[in-house]
């Protein structure tokens, strides 16, 4: 895991795939509110940087929480088959709801 060790960042996000088969994106964010952590539910402050995890589901739709960074660092991370960096840019909100919305027989899956 040591390669991943600071990713997500500005220029660069993650991808994967879960045990259910959805897609999965690790995406850098700096808090614009209170978030709750998705993992140890504890708070995330405004302006704190945390981690975005976008589901894209194979069924179609998507879903997001926030994590701390350490949080998505030791527990999500290692859950995550076929774990990749990809340009940030790939990962924006826009792109993300549309694979979304896309039919799963036409999407394509991460390597």
């Amino acid at each position: 895991m040591s390669r991943f060790e600071g990713l997500p960042d500005r220029r660069q996000s993650l991808t994967g795939v879960t045990d259910q088969g959805d897609e999965v994106w690790l995406i850098r964010s700096i808090s614009q509110k209170l978030y709750r952590c998705g993992c140890c539910h504890d708070s995330i402050e405004p302006g704190d940087e945390n981690v975005v995890v976008q589901y894209v589901m194979r069924t179609g739709g998507t879903e997001h929480s926030h994590w701390h960074r350490r949080c998505a660092a030791e527990v999500l991370m290692p859950s995550i088959r076929a774990l990749k960096a990809v340009n940030a840019s790939d990962a924006s909100r826009g792109k993300l709801e549309s694979r979304g919305r896309r039919s799963p027989g036409r999407r394509r899956k991460p390597r």
